[in-house]
């Protein structure tokens, strides 16, 4: 069997600075590293040759310096290691890099594809996807286990959604991307790198793959990236100091209180109402918004894109269009229509009923082609970040993965805000390729008041077939309550570090929660504890939540957390270490013991509810 691992040589992003003046990142004296993501890809890939006998091959495109990931790969016990290096890639967008490597993949040949889930600095998620389309192959991504039977022919793994796990099986080839509870790497050993630094590391150029230069780089890429900005920290924390922990308690709760707490928030605006459309919208200006069910019901992550789409389409001069691909979705129209869908377009097929990204990929894929809509909207969540790289791959278009804001501008192009190395820059991306295609994180925008009295208008497109379906999911399993499902629009969440000591104690977190009404978030270390299904995982590796109210309670405060929570409103800290860099995040700290603290505010908390909204 032979696998090839795509990795990724990344800045080491807690070192990153950021030149406000020539708006260009600062590099020099950073130390760079392989992407996370695809050292678990190597290490798993390189347990499945000594199992399965084979060889492992190791590829990076990247500058001259991204030999020393080779180096490492092969110190990691790869057979093999491909450097691609040529000035022509420079400026390769998610595409032209999938391109690039697509090409290697061919001529290499290969049964099983591994890398990463995404990379660090970046956060798209969408080069593995794509590189499988380019390749006709069928794609598993974010696994978490991996079982290869049938002599190599087979493959059996286990990836995390949104609700839970899915186990799928498919045949080889068949590319992979893996999640960080694949395995736990150790630290290279010095002497391995020592050794690997006397192996050959083959070396292609552009011209190795294609004498068509204009398939990479900057004239290959289909997005560009305009002037990034940094995104400073405006807080002042405020430490809430007292004789015991009941007086610092009251002080909080008379702050939150203050702020609007069990009540309006300050600076909240009256929800916007769907209003009715002027009529005479421009057929070719249609802003379409891929919806997502969970549960049978439509997620809020669907809401916030139509409210949005519907002020891009005012600009625009077009109308907003909700697509729902499935089978019989028809009973979901009329909420898109309430929430400010013009129209709504049904894919529907019996091979859709369950999803798979080849087949929602198809169904897209055609329906894009023959309406031809100006913008595509996806909510970035486990299956639309699954699915939309094929999509793009497929039609030769630029997609924008994860962003966070959309704007129109002068010209009437879609403006995407990306965030990268780990949420410190903002990097506003345009596209060359029509329709505009983006993927948005869920809990960055608001929806409209619906308008339960607007009246759907429904059209099916005629789905004959929806191409070759090559995974099949054998088991789906939800293992998240609603206090994680709601954690991304959440309007208050109670976020748990390994500060409370032991699993027993999150009935005093769930308490707290009952009465704020709030979602329960995690850190890392909590979810690998298993304290809560990882689902609950607020971070880097995790969501990225923007609520009115975040409580990190127990967390010490590492970028890898605090990076998921920079957009809450207010952020109020409880540790004991008075030293621990959460409360440099914060607005409110209070240096004490969880254990105790908790059920005083849980109690000060309910006290001032009953106070405010009567019993």
């Amino acid at each position: 069997m032979k696998v090839v691992i795509l990795i990724k040589q990344v800045p080491l992003v807690t070192d990153l600075k950021f030149d406000p003046e020539t708006k260009t990142l600062i590099r020099e004296g950073v130390p760079n590293v392989i992407n996370p993501y695809d050292r678990y890809a190597i290490v798993e890939s390189v347990k499945l040759k000594k199992a399965h006998g084979g060889e492992a091959v190791a590829v990076t495109m990247g500058p001259p310096q991204a030999r020393e990931a080779m180096v490492e790969a092969l110190a990691l016990g790869c057979d093999r290691a491909v450097h691609i290096v040529d000035r022509a890639f420079a400026g390769s967008d998610t595409l032209a890099t999938a391109r690039a490597l697509s090409l290697f993949l061919k001529k290499e040949g290969f049964d099983l594809i591994f890398c990463g889930k995404y990379s660090v600095d970046a956060e798209t998620g969408q080069v593995g996807p794509e590189v499988a389309e380019l390749l006709d192959i069928p794609q598993i991504t974010g696994v978490t286990k991996v079982e290869i039977a049938e002599g190599g022919r087979h493959v059996k793994a286990t990836r995390g959604t949104d609700e839970g796990q899915e186990v799928i099986e498919c045949d080889l080839p068949v590319l992979l991307t893996a999640e960080e509870r694949l395995n736990r790497p150790g630290p290279t050993p010095p002497a391995a790198m020592e050794a690997a630094r006397n192996q050959p590391i083959e070396v292609l150029a552009a011209a190795d793959l294609s004498q068509d230069h204009s398939l990479f780089g900057f004239a290959g890429s289909p997005t560009w990236v305009s002037e990034i900005y940094s995104v400073a920290t405006t807080r002042q924390p405020v430490m809430l100091n007292g004789s015991s922990v009941d007086d610092m308690v009251r002080t909080l709760a008379e702050r939150l209180l203050a702020q609007g707490l069990f009540g309006t928030w300050q600076g909240t605006k009256e929800p916007r109402r769907v209003m009715a459309r002027p009529p005479g919208a421009r057929g070719d200006r249609a802003v379409w918004v891929v919806a997502e069910t969970m549960g049978g019901q439509v997620r809020s992550a669907t809401h916030e894109l139509i409210g949005k789409s519907v002020e891009l389409a005012d600009r625009l001069r077009g109308d907003v269009v909700g697509v729902l691909i499935g089978d019989d979705r028809a009973d979901h129209a009329a909420e898109l229509t309430a929430f400010g869908a013009d129209r709504v377009l049904l894919l529907e097929h019996p091979h859709l009923a369950q999803y798979s990204p080849e087949g929602y990929a198809n169904a897209l894929a055609r329906a894009i082609q023959e309406h031809r809509p100006y913008v595509v909207l996806i909510p970035a969540t486990t299956r639309g970040r699954d699915f939309a790289p094929r999509v793009a791959a497929r039609l030769g278009l630029g997609l924008t993965g994860d962003a966070i804001g959309l704007e129109i501008d002068e010209q009437e192009r879609l403006v995407q805000l990306k965030p990268a190395f780990g949420g410190n820059i903002v990097a506003p991306i345009l596209s060359k390729t029509f329709p505009q295609m983006a993927t948005v994180r869920p809990g960055m925008l608001e929806a409209l008041q619906p308008d339960w009295e607007r009246q759907p208008l429904v059209q099916r497109m005629a789905l004959a077939d929806v191409g070759p379906i090559r995974t099949q999911t054998v088991q789906a399993t939800q293992e998240v309550d609603a206090t994680a499902m709601s954690l991304e629009a959440a309007d208050i969440v109670v976020g748990v570090g390994t500060g409370l000591e032991r699993r027993d104690n999150l009935k005093l977190v769930r308490e707290l929660a009952d009465v704020l009404g709030a979602a329960i978030g995690a850190t890392r270390r909590v979810t690998d504890a298993n304290w809560l299904p990882r689902q609950h995982q607020v971070g880097l590796t995790g969501k990225a939540v923007a609520p009115k109210l975040y409580f990190a309670l127990g967390i010490r405060g590492h970028m890898n957390h605090t990076i998921g929570i920079q957009r809450a409103q207010t952020i109020v800290a409880v540790n004991k270490d008075p030293e621990a860099p959460i409360f440099q995040v914060a607005d409110y700290g209070i240096v004490g013991d969880c254990l105790q603290v908790i059920p005083a505010l849980t109690q000060a908390l309910a006290e001032a509810k009953q106070r405010r909204q009567g019993p």
